[in-house]
């Protein structure tokens, strides 16, 4: 306490006391000081913590090592969800792969196809600049480390817009019911007159014949962002679209969600589902197979 004393002289100059100051007041001004210097530790970590997020957001370490099994925020794959999905990628590789949705896990799955042999093709369609530009770069930088020598050149990526957030699922769902256009698909998908169908996407996409479609896309995380119906429902029409040949794998990630769940039941359907793994549900479906103008041989789900 003695730092914090003070002599106040006489006024009169008759010199004689002097007083320390008050308990009170000192414990006031060590208070103040100490309040002050908390202040600027907080806005000094503040900053830091501002530049720290900026250089994040500017360069996911999600992107920085592609391929890896880990779960991260971006590709939320638990290993033996990823583990499924790699299974049936490599029993059909080198094949046509389309995936909605991009992640450094998901885009490993054309290294895994195009790896395989020529012939491989595989497309991604996603609503994020950030993630198709991260995409772009490590594909390049594989490809001039010379890394699969074609992989790069075998991979489509395509921006989508999607116009339905999650809330909607149901409505949509219900109109789609009542709707001729939203039974099987008889024709090119691209000419779909259903409100669910992606007839926006290219033709790149829509008008060709893919042999394993994989569901991880948009996010659909919240009720007010862009929600898998369309996804899902574009994924069933497509591989309905298919006249003959080899059934179509389709893969549908978060069916521990109700829209997921919900749509998976109703366009591709439970007597197609042939693996599940976690919140991965893995459906093959048939050429040909099931009726001609519906998705599934059953009744539509009844959602309470």
């Amino acid at each position: 306490m003695s730092s914090f004393q003070m002599h106040l002289s006489g006024a009169g100059g008759g010199g004689a006391g002097s007083r320390m100051m008050p308990p009170k007041q000192l414990l006031t001004i060590v208070i103040i000081i100490f309040c002050t210097l908390s202040f600027i530790k907080l806005l000094l970590l503040t900053s830091s913590s501002s530049s720290s997020a900026g250089s994040t957001s500017r360069s996911s370490p999600a992107w920085d090592a592609v391929g890896g099994g880990n779960v991260t925020a971006r590709s939320a794959l638990a290993v033996k969800e990823l583990a499924l999905l790699r299974s049936v990628v490599a029993a059909r590789a080198p094949c046509r792969l389309l995936v909605f949705g991009l992640s450094p896990q998901l885009l490993a799955l054309a290294k895994l196809n195009s790896g395989a042999g020529a012939g491989a093709a595989t497309a991604f369609v996603t609503d994020s600049t950030d993630d198709a530009d991260a995409a772009r770069r490590a594909l390049l930088s594989g490809r001039g480390a010379g890394a699969g020598s074609g992989s790069a050149d075998a991979v489509a990526i395509h921006r989508a817009r999607y116009r339905d957030a999650a809330a909607e699922a149901w409505p949509l769902l219900r109109r789609a019911r009542g709707s001729p256009a939203c039974r099987r698909p008889t024709g090119t998908v691209r000419k779909s007159g259903c409100p669910l169908a992606l007839t926006s996407l290219p033709r790149e996409v829509l008008d060709a014949r893919w042999d394993v479609v994989v569901v991880d896309g948009p996010s659909g995380a919240a009720p007010e962002e862009p929600g898998r119906m369309g996804t899902i429902y574009t994924s069933a029409a497509l591989a309905r679209a298919v006249a003959g040949g080899e059934a179509v794998d389709v893969a549908v990630h978060d069916v521990d969600r109700t829209v997921e769940r919900w749509y998976a039941w109703e366009y591709l359907c439970q007597d197609n589902l042939v693996a599940a793994k976690g919140r991965l549900w893995h459906f093959r479906i048939a050429a040909g197979a099931g009726p001609t103008d519906a998705f599934c041989s059953i009744g539509p789900v009844q959602i309470l």
